[in-house]
């Protein structure tokens, strides 16, 4: 008898803990050619709370703000400029340096199997290049609790002489030809479920944890000898911060409501701290741009900064800019250089200029100025 009441409880427990959960199917949320997706980056986020795992949750984002909606347009791949190095794919996405990504969709993922635009190394080469396996970004069915681990990697050769600039003259040998290697290992779990709210909405929802590796490796090839790894001689020698081991980690939120992940947290390597909220965009009419036709624009935050600054740099055709710093009498006291193709984000610290207000000027490579604005420090 004992046993039965067990065997009951257990169950209404199970039943109770399950009511109002999402199960979601490729249908309810993986894009398809037609779809427009529209998301808004808050890159200041205040009031984002990241709770424990769990189920019947209520999350509100509803302080989240943006100057624009980013849109995109799943479209067929056969318009795609290099659709022949990939005939299954299903579905063609804007990647956010402009480049292009090939996509195969199927019951159970939705996964980037092609990739065309910017180097990983954003040395201002433009590639072609297979994932191998495909890097999966969409999970079918997904449910409360679900665990997968996901592998994939990209690869990519190239001569030197076809890299812009004299990249590599700093290192101690003189290779002919360069190799990238991006590895990624990640865990996603389905840690809670509950109700969103952000501006604009309130949906049912699934959360999903990830937390990716990634490791960028560079190998050099001279003559005839083998391929030999340089990465340690690169990370002492050459400009490239994109090289070594990196921790992603972010929070997805995703709903049948809509094909656009309802947020997206992204936080520091150690999981404990929001830097950013990229989330689905209710506001449809005003300052929607896409992504390639928007105008040039640079957000510093947090601004006042006190030990980082961190510059997004946003909608900047293909080239090298110059970002420069000037105290209140015009002198210049900080300068940088980067190639740009779309997109890039930069943490720069501030710790090495006096407490005070400076003027941030980004010019293009022949020296017209695109912008300017302040930039307040407050060091100690």
């Amino acid at each position: 008898m004992k046993q039965t009441l067990l065997f009951i409880t257990s169950v209404l427990f199970l039943a109770t803990s399950l009511h109002g959960q999402l199960i979601l199917t490729s249908a309810d949320y993986f894009p398809a050619v037609g779809d427009t997706l529209r998301t808004a980056v808050d890159n200041a986020p205040v009031g984002i709370v990241l709770t424990a795992p769990g189920g019947n949750q209520s999350w509100n984002f509803s302080s989240l703000q943006s100057g624009f909606t980013q849109e995109r347009i799943v479209r067929d791949p056969a318009e795609g400029e290099v659709s022949g190095s990939y005939p299954g794919a299903t579905a063609l996405l804007e990647q956010a340096g402009g480049g292009e990504g090939y996509y195969v969709g199927n019951s159970t993922s939705f996964a980037i199997v092609g990739y065309a635009g910017t180097d990983p190394l954003m040395q201002g080469l433009q590639i072609n290049a297979p994932f191998d396996p495909p890097y999966v970004e969409r999970w079918a069915p997904l449910a409360f609790f679900d665990l997968r681990n996901h592998q994939s990697a990209l690869t990519l050769a190239v001569a030197t002489q076809d890299i812009p600039g004299n990249l590599f003259g700093n290192l101690p040998i003189t290779p002919d030809s360069i190799r990238v290697r991006v590895n990624t290992t990640r865990t996603d779990l389905v840690d809670g479920w509950g109700t969103l709210t952000i501006p604009g909405g309130v949906y049912d929802v699934l959360r999903e944890k990830r937390t990716e590796y990634r490791e960028v490796r560079l190998d050099a090839k001279v003559g005839s000898f083998p391929w030999t790894d340089i990465t340690d001689l690169a990370l002492a020698a050459l400009p490239i911060d994109q090289l070594g081991v990196d921790t992603l980690v972010t929070y997805s939120f995703w709903s049948d409501e809509a094909k656009e992940p309802i947020a997206v947290i992204t936080t520091n390597s150690m999981g404990n701290e929001v830097v950013s909220v990229e989330y689905k965009s209710n506001n449809i009419v005003n300052s929607v741009r896409e992504l390639n036709r928007a105008q040039p624009r640079v957000y510093v935050y947090p601004n006042p900064a006190l030990i980082y600054a961190r510059f997004e740099f946003t909608n900047l055709p293909a080239g090298n800019y110059y970002l420069e710093l000037y105290n209140l009498v015009g002198r210049p006291v900080w300068s940088k250089q980067y190639y740009i193709d779309g997109y890039l984000l930069d943490k720069v610290n501030v710790m090495q200029l006096q407490k005070g207000i400076y003027i941030y000027v980004l010019r293009d490579e022949k020296g017209n100025r695109i912008l300017a604005n302040r930039l307040l420090v407050t060091t100690p």
